[in-house]
């Protein structure tokens, strides 16, 4: 697998396979964490495409200075989170009436999956910023905690106590809304 730094270098120098190979291994990443800020695939879909527009744009600007290029891909994420977030002044959920007859799972499966999903991304949605972040990077990205660390710009320790918090308040939540959770 092709060194990150070097990928980024050769991007900045203007090489379009570059650019392809960091497209396609930060994609899912970068949807994921979108996605679960917003609830809405299509829109994540969207608001991902505007991340890797970003980075093409910007991409001379990005210095490692110790942190992985995911970290930037983050920050510029969190960023376009935002700026839709207010402008929309509220986030729109999963529609059930989507269907996905690509996968041939049965409606009922569907529906079952989407409402998971969309409490989910509700319940992240009463958590701070920050503890939103580190439960997507943490949990549903898989980052490690020097990972998430290096991406919100926190200690290893100030990550845990946060990761910590954030689960305590996801799990009250969750348990309001009828969710059983066991830690």
């Amino acid at each position: 697998m092709t060194n990150e730094i070097d990928l980024v270098k050769r991007a900045q120098s203007g090489d379009s396979e570059a650019f392809e190979k960091l497209y396609d291994r930060f994609y899912t990443p970068v949807y994921t964490y979108i996605y679960y800020r917003i609830g809405e695939q299509a829109l994540a879909e969207d608001l991902t495409s505007d991340v890797f527009e970003r980075m093409v744009m910007k991409i001379d600007d990005w210095k490692p200075m110790g942190k992985p290029f995911i970290a930037w891909l983050y920050t510029i994420a969190g960023n376009i989170v935002r700026n839709h977030v207010k402008r929309q002044q509220r986030i729109k959920w999963l529609s059930l009436n989507e269907q996905d007859a690509d996968t041939g799972e049965n409606l009922m499966t569907q529906i079952g999956k989407r409402l998971q999903h969309e409490q989910l991304a509700r319940a992240l949605g009463q958590l701070t910023e920050e503890q939103q972040q580190v439960i997507i990077l943490r949990f549903l990205q898989g980052e490690s905690i020097a990972a998430v660390a290096a991406a919100i710009g926190k200690t290893e320790t100030g990550i845990k106590a946060l990761q910590r918090r954030a689960i305590n308040s996801l799990g009250r939540i969750l348990e309001k809304d009828g969710v059983h959770v066991t830690t």
